[in-house]
């Protein structure tokens, strides 16, 4: 995520609020938490959000009210609301998109989900979550083999850590390991950032590849670890 941008988020338990500021400054944003609609639209009178966060489990005519009293203030009205509730039906997810909701995720948070969404109402090109690890990787094409330190993994890819980085549209396989783990992926992937060593010490060396080709099979691995390294120690306890 390219910019720490500012969210308001609304919601009745101290609990509820934790988490989803814990969560937004994991993914780069900015919460600013408020306990009531009442608190939430005094902080839009004084900070410019990017986005509203609601935590929609409460009364459904509660809910309403919420968001009238949000689209119906003047500081509030064009900012995109996006809601986060356990019960849902389709009927329900129509009326409040109806009534003005951005987007209406579920509980408990899925990371990618979230991220993307988010992303997309943030104008955030990046649609994936990406973390800081450490592992290693193979590249087969290499003889002799050298193995290589990825330093950061995204669903979509990862950057390698090499002096001597391959051109950019190089295709390559990959083999590796995730931390934690004992399958080893084998996937094709395509050279699309070099950076070699250089003076600027702003950029790691290396190279970023993009997963090209990916079995069905692998992309699940890929988030579910991502999301565990991420948000794995968190839970939601709205009752508390």
């Amino acid at each position: 995520m390219s910019s720490n941008k500012m969210v308001l988020v609304i919601c009745h338990t101290a609990s509820g609020r934790m988490y989803l500021g814990v969560l937004l400054k994991r993914i780069w944003y900015t919460p600013v938490l408020a306990g009531t609609v009442e608190d939430g639209m005094r902080l839009a009178d004084q900070n410019q959000f990017g986005l509203i966060i609601i935590d929609g489990d409460v009364v459904e005519s509660d809910l309403r009210k919420t968001l009238l009293l949000l689209k119906n203030q003047s500081s509030t009205k064009d900012i995109p609301l996006v809601l986060v509730m356990t019960e849902q039906s389709d009927e329900m997810n129509n009326d409040l998109l109806a009534a003005g909701c951005a987007a209406i995720l579920a509980k408990p948070m899925d990371l990618s989900l979230i991220y993307g969404v988010l992303g997309k109402l943030t104008d955030e090109q990046r649609r994936a979550p990406r973390i800081n690890t450490k592992f290693l990787v193979t590249i087969q094409e290499e003889t002799p083999a050298k193995i290589h330190v990825c330093i950061n993994l995204s669903e979509g890819g990862m950057y390698l850590r090499t002096l001597n980085p391959l051109d950019e549209g190089s295709l390559i396989h990959v083999s590796f390991m995730l931390p934690h783990d004992t399958t080893t992926l084998n996937l094709e992937a395509e050279v699309v950032r070099s950076a070699p060593l250089a003076d600027q010490f702003e950029v790691e060396p290396g190279m970023g590849l993009r997963f090209v080709n990916v079995p069905d099979s692998v992309p699940p691995l890929l988030r579910n670890f991502i999301q565990w390294e991420m948000i794995g120690d968190l839970t939601w306890e709205p009752h508390l």
